[in-house]
């Protein structure tokens, strides 16, 4: 069973070396102010950037003023809604009127062809 004397070993045993880092109070102050020192550059950095922000911008939004969109892109497509009654009837009205419209040109283009051909005998 369990015998809660018995002493249990580490599976790596430390160096003499790594114990005297880690007991060393200059080592771990050496770490915190380099780390410190890469805070405080980092938060500069950042403020520097945050300050020339809307410069930064700026000059973007100018940038794309004057910029012409590529040809290659295609147009986006629209949407198939469906359409309230009154502007189906509207629209299909429209199409009869321009169908009969082309059928009254139709006629009378072969009714002219028919008067002219009467008169100078195009076909025997």
């Amino acid at each position: 069973m369990f015998s809660g004397n018995r002493k249990i070993r580490s599976r790596r045993p430390k160096s003499a070396h790594e114990l005297k880092q880690e007991v060393s109070p200059r080592a771990k102050s050496r770490q915190l102010s380099r780390q410190a020192n890469d805070v405080s550059d980092e938060i500069h950095r950042l403020e520097c950037f945050i300050t020339a922000a809307p410069g930064i911008q700026r000059r973007q939004r100018l940038a794309n003023v004057n910029m012409v969109p590529p040809m290659e892109l295609p147009a986006p497509e629209v949407r198939s809604r469906r359409r309230p009654i009154a502007q189906q009837r509207a629209k299909q009205s429209q199409n009869l009127r321009m169908w009969v419209e082309g059928v009254v040109v139709l006629g009378a283009i072969a009714a002219i062809i028919g008067w002219l051909n009467q008169w100078f005998h195009f076909w025997s």
